[in-house]
């Protein structure tokens, strides 16, 4: 059984984590239980949703009432979960941004989801995912420098060099010497911070959803799993 610790500061991912994975990002709702339990989990310990997502689409899909501390688009933004920007990554690559989603191979069946400041490229309804993730990979070898393609399912997203869960976590969890990280995610990204909170060498539990390779010392096997495993933090 995974652990609960008494003080856990927990970071949350959203997509496959608390809403369950879809083929139109955005018909991502989250599980019906995590409105409600964000707001109690916080108000109890130290939560942060840390999302591939603009905050302010997360605010949507929670229905904009909750409001929980949150870091967006892998670390480029910081605020909350009612759409709340405090700070917003310096976006040098703008230009070279519009340029490459211009370029995206949609003949191929991939469509670009919005996200602001930076934008996902997904494939998973394409006729032939294989000849779209092919197409894709073509197209990501004209990614400048100071960019960096991010390969998750069925989708990729690009973001800026330096910039990734990884590094949010480790900033925010120095911030917290006194609480116990708990890092509950389901993707490529997530790995990041799996592997940068294990390198802290304090303390820390690291939980994969759903199946594949993973550096997490935990796993559970889907959304409705984490919703039991986040009310134990209320008993």
């Amino acid at each position: 059984m995974i652990p609960v610790p008494d003080r856990p500061l927990l970071f949350l991912d959203f997509d496959g984590t608390l809403s369950p994975i879809v083929d139109d990002p955005a018909q991502a709702h989250p599980h019906p239980a995590v409105p409600d339990l964000l707001v109690a989990l916080a108000e109890a310990h130290e939560v942060v949703v840390i999302t591939g997502r603009a905050l302010d689409v997360v605010s949507r899909l929670l229905g904009g009432h909750v409001r929980v501390r949150a870091v967006g688009l892998h670390g480029a933004e910081e605020g909350w979960t009612d759409g709340t920007i405090e700070h917003r990554a310096t976006e040098s690559h703008a230009e070279a941004l519009r340029r490459l989603r211009d370029a995206v191979p949609t003949d191929a069946g991939a469509w670009v989801e919005d996200k602001g400041a930076a934008f996902a490229v997904h494939y998973r309804t394409a006729p032939d995912p294989d000849a779209a993730r092919a197409a894709l990979e073509r197209w990501a070898e004209a990614v400048p420098d100071g960019l960096v393609p991010i390969w998750g399912k069925a989708v990729v997203e690009l973001r800026a060099e330096g910039v990734s869960k990884g590094t949010a976590v480790t900033r925010i969890a120095a911030s917290h010497p006194d609480r116990e990280p708990v890092y509950i995610g389901d993707d490529v990204t997530d790995e990041d911070a799996f592997r940068a909170l294990q390198a802290l060498r304090t303390p820390s539990i690291t939980v994969k959803v759903g199946e594949g390779d993973t550096a997490a010392g935990h796993r559970l096997p889907d959304v409705e799993a984490v919703v039991a495993y986040l009310r134990r933090y209320l008993d």
